[in-house]
């Protein structure tokens, strides 16, 4: 905010209102990014841990997981955000004809290295949050390879696994912030030079939130058809055993003998019981079947949309 405001005062006279409202949608990411980031950190990460092993069959192996990449977050951030900060003030040098339309003085006027310092600020913040979106895939794919097992009467009517898919939605609303700079993102490929790059910066943005969208989602739905087909063949086989056994007994020499009845009536029972198991597993919905998880997951990517279709009609009006 304070090098968007320096930038502003020293060339404000020649900025046109089509890149001043581009730059303030630009500076509300590293302004509200540190929040979201540590918010992600401290909570989303950390729930998706304690919710996940609820349905863990080794409630260890997914303490050791996501202390894995608990670390991997922490520490090795640096492997996509230095090449993508250097991408992102690569793309703003090179477009230095553009600024100079704007009364910038050229690549050594110290206003020129003020807006630098911005995109260097940004470029961290956004790389950040494109390396918790990778952290947070490959968390989920790596639990998801654990044994779990699916709740029939869990509150959220998904069997638990919503739990799981807590984690993807909020990283892809973590990221979706990024959308606030593709207005800024679209004057520099459409009126600065290097189009090529701009928009494979854009690319890779497109990308990253398509797939911290859609993997996690189709994932976890493969993972919760498997465990609960599972499950139903697990008690199908059951059922089916017990139901012989029964008819055996029906069908013995002995029919009045009290102990065959009784074990009889049992086997009834247990029948009974795994029916009605097997039928809960059967009606639980599948995440993201649910209304409310749809709802979270599609509102997370319409800010991307939303300033895609805001920079196209930006310029009829500014």
């Amino acid at each position: 905010m304070v090098l968007t405001g320096i930038f502003f005062a020293l060339t404000y006279r020649g900025l046109p209102r089509q890149f001043i409202v581009a730059q303030l949608l630009a500076m509300m990411v590293p302004v509200v990014g540190p929040a979201a980031i540590w918010y992600w950190d401290v909570r989303v990460f950390p729930r998706f841990d304690e919710q996940t092993v609820e349905l863990a069959m080794n409630p260890e192996a997914v303490h050791q997981v996501t202390d894995h990449y608990k670390q991997v977050f922490s520490s090795r951030y640096w492997l996509f955000t230095v090449p993508w900060t250097a991408l992102v003030v690569g793309i703003v040098a090179l477009n230095i004809g553009y600024f100079e339309t704007l009364g910038v003085g050229g690549l050594g006027d110290p206003v020129f290295w003020v807006y630098l310092l911005f995109t260097g600020w940004w470029g961290l913040i956004t790389g950040i949050g494109f390396h918790g979106a990778i952290t947070a895939i490959r968390a989920i794919r790596a639990v998801g390879r654990l044994d779990m097992e699916i709740d029939p009467l869990h509150p959220d009517g998904l069997g638990g696994l919503s739990n799981v898919g807590h984690l993807a939605i909020w990283t892809t609303m973590l990221i979706s912030l990024g959308s606030l700079t593709l207005p800024l993102a679209f004057i520099l490929g459409t009126e600065g030079g290097y189009s090529a790059l701009v928009y494979l910066a854009v690319g890779i943005y497109v990308v990253v939130i398509a797939v911290s969208f859609i993997y996690p989602t189709a994932y976890v739905n493969q993972r919760a058809q498997a465990i609960r087909e599972a499950e139903l063949e697990k008690r199908r086989s059951k059922i089916r055993q017990l139901q012989n056994h029964a008819n055996d007994l029906a069908d013995g020499d002995r029919p009045s003998d009290q102990a065959a009845t009784m074990d009889e009536v049992a086997k009834r029972l247990e029948i009974q019981r795994l029916r009605d198991e097997f039928n809960e597993y059967a009606q639980v919905s599948l995440y993201p079947l649910s209304i409310g998880i749809i709802v979270r997951l599609v509102s997370s990517i319409l800010l991307p949309v939303f300033f895609i279709l805001f920079e196209t009609f930006l310029g009829r009006f500014l």
